[in-house]
Order: structure tokens, then C-alpha cells, then sequence
């Protein structure tokens, strides 16, 4: 008798747990939209509109809700172990974990006519727009991918200088380890801690940007100090120092640039508009451009762990290397909805994240 009460009050303390955690076709895994994924141990974390927040013990299995303390749109997310990671998003909000992603608290924020205030602001700007307002137009317009307006850029191509980076979005993160992560975003930001968020330093003199381009994505070579930040205009830096100190490097392409993957320490593709994606083989002294077969942005980019190569792209597409980014083969989601960020399944496949919500894809051909 009393073992059966014993099991009917586990049961009934662990139901409402259980309840939590929700299939990955539930809508808030489908039907909102996420820009980001991140491995934190084996789990895997997701950020996107509104500030939500996923996590997954299965690997996109199941999810369960995260506690976030911010509604703006988070852009990126990394982790320095299984443990301590970092979101960052619009108004330069950048929130911090120690829990391996289950709650959050915020760190910094830099709100339109703030001054780096510690709470985000109430009043509206073009950055706290949804993921939805910023697709209200037809994502495949050929007038959208242009270089001079673009829906993949909200944020167009009209930044002069830094004058005031209040309201910017930060549009990348990279963990290098739990003291230290840096992110770059909007009209050139460049955000940095050394003491593990306890305080965060803008330093728009770090790279030499005075134009104020935006930056959009930050890439570390696996196994050298060799750092990458790439942006608007085709600027490309590099660090050889685990990004204390930056160089320019003569840029391919002039149109905007929103990310790197490093595939070794001297084997680099970048990616961006019109379906630009550039290889080299020497740490950026020189550029080959390897055809996509698009005319879209491609947007994030992966490496399996057999060497192939991924890349997701803004109406969809999903292009394959299996010769380090030599080359390339394209298919198409049935529904042609944007894919922001890609991530490696440890079981194999990958996992997806944009407007059709988090999904997996296990065959990856």
C-alpha cells in the first residue's frame, strides 16, 4: 500500500515536468520563427523571435522552454562548455546562462537612446520588429536580394559612420571559453567580456571599420588562433591572435558577406548575398568563387563530422561539399521557407533553424 501511494505522488510531482517538454512538430517549435542553434554539451540550444528560447536533450527530439528575461529578437547564441553560454540580439542585448541554457539573465543592453543601460527599453525600433514584420514582404522578390535593399538586411545599406551605435542589433557570438566571448552586430559593433559577463566593453575601434559597416558573422578555424569577422561592403578581418588584434583582408566580393565556416585552419568559405559563397585555401590572401547554382543569400554554413560541408540558404536551399567547399550540390525544402543557421546532429544529420521554426533533416546527401 504504501509503495502504490509512493508511485501516485511521484507521479503526480513528475506529470506537470513531463508536461514541459514538447515534440518537435508542437507550434512553438514550427510555428515561430528561430535564427540560431548552439551545442551546449549534447544538448542543443535554439534563440529567436521574441526572445524565445528552446532547448533539447535529444537532439531536436523534444523541446522545452527556456526562462528568458528579454522579448526582443535574439540573432545568435554559443557555449563555451555544457554549461555557460551566451544570446545576444536587437537593442545590443546579450544574455548569459549558466544552467546549459535553461534560464537566463541579462547582462548588457544598449536600447535606442540608451547608454548601455542594464534593461532593455520599451519603446519600439525598427531592431525589436519579429521575425514575422521583417518577412512581411515577399521573400523572394528579386527586389528584396539586391545590394543596395535586401529583406536577408533589414537594417539595409545606409550605415556612414558610428556615430551612435544605441538600438543596433548584435548579430553574432563566439564562446572562447567562460571568461571570454566576443560579439559583433550592427554599424560596426564590437562587444567583448574577459570576466565572464560579469561586464562587457564596446570597442568600435577594434577593427578597422570607421565606415561602420555592419558585421554580421564571427568564425574560429577549429584548431588555430585564426579568428573571422565578415559583414556588409565584403569586409573580411582577421585575427591570428583569438581576436585581440584584427587585419584587413582584400575582399572578392563588395556586396554583404554574413558568414564564415572555417572547414580547417586554412581552408575558409565565406557567404552572403546572391548566392556569393567564396573558398580559400591560404587564411584569406586570395579567393576562388565556388558556383551555388543561387541567387539568394546564403546564410550559415557547418562542417559534419565526416567533412562534408553544409550551407543554408535564404529561400530554402540546402547546398552540399563533400570536397571541403570545392563544390557543390543544391536541393530545396518543399516549402522554400528561409533557413537561418544549421547545426550537426551528434546521432548524424543536422539540425535546421528559420521561418519554418527548428527541424531536423537526417539525410543529408
Amino acid at each position: 500500500m504504501k509503495r502504490t501511494l509512493l508511485m501516485a505522488a511521484t507521479a503526480m510531482l513528475s506529470a506537470p515536468l513531463q508536461a514541459e517538454f514538447i515534440h518537435n512538430e508542437a507550434p512553438l517549435v514550427t510555428a515561430n520563427s528561430y535564427l540560431d542553434l548552439a551545442s551546449a554539451g549534447s544538448r542543443v540550444v535554439a534563440v529567436g523571435d521574441r526572445g524565445k528560447i528552446l532547448y533539447s536533450d535529444d537532439q531536436g527530439g523534444h523541446w522545452k522552454a527556456a526562462v528568458a528575461p528579454s522579448e526582443v529578437l535574439l540573432t545568435a547564441v554559443c557555449f563555451a562548455d555544457a554549461r555557460h553560454g551566451w544570446a545576444v540580439g536587437h537593442d545590443a542585448v546579450v544574455l548569459g546562462t549558466d544552467d546549459g541554457g535553461e534560464t537566463w539573465e541579462l547582462q548588457y543592453s544598449d536600447p535606442l537612446g540608451g547608454e548601455g543601460e542594464e534593461e532593455v527599453g520599451e519603446e519600439e525600433s525598427l531592431d525589436d520588429l519579429s521575425m514575422d514584420d521583417l518577412y512581411a514582404q515577399d521573400p523572394y522578390s528579386d527586389d528584396l536580394y539586391s545590394d543596395d535593399l535586401y529583406s536577408d538586411d533589414p537594417y539595409g545599406d545606409t550605415a556612414a559612420a558610428p556615430v551612435d551605435t544605441s538600438g543596433a542589433p548584435l548579430l553574432d557570438v563566439h564562446c572562447e571559453g567562460r571568461e571570454r566571448a566576443v560579439a559583433v552586430g550592427g554599424y560596426g559593433y564590437f562587444l567583448e567580456t574577459t570576466d565572464g559577463g560579469s561586464t562587457w566593453q564596446k570597442d568600435l575601434e577594434r577593427l578597422n571599420n570607421r565606415d561602420g559597416w555592419h558585421l554580421y558573422g564571427y568564425a574560429a578555424a577549429k584548431d588555430s588562433a585564426d579568428r573571422y569577422v565578415v559583414g556588409e561592403k565584403g569586409v573580411i578581418f582577421r585575427s591570428s591572435d583569438k581576436g585581440k588584434t584584427w587585419e584587413s583582408l582584400d575582399s572578392p566580393y563588395a556586396g554583404t558577406l554574413f558568414g564564415a565556416t572555417a572547414v580547417s585552419d586554412y581552408q575558409v568559405l565565406t557567404y552572403g548575398l546572391q548566392g556569393n559563397v567564396w573558398l580559400t585555401a591560404n587564411r584569406g590572401s586570395s579567393w576562388v568563387k565556388v558556383p551555388s547554382k543561387l541567387s539568394r543569400g546564403v546564410n550559415d554554413g557547418a562542417v559534419l563530422e565526416d567533412g562534408t560541408v553544409v550551407l543554408v540558404t535564404n529561400a530554402g536551399g540546402i547546398l552540399t561539399s563533400h570536397d571541403g567547399g570545392q563544390s557543390f550540390s543544391l536541393r530545396f525544402l518543399p516549402d522554400r521557407e528561409s533557413i537561418s543557421a544549421v547545426l550537426p546532429r551528434e546521432q548524424g544529420g543536422i539540425l535546421i533553424a528559420g521561418q519554418g521554426g527548428v527541424r531536423v533533416i537526417e539525410d543529408v546527401k
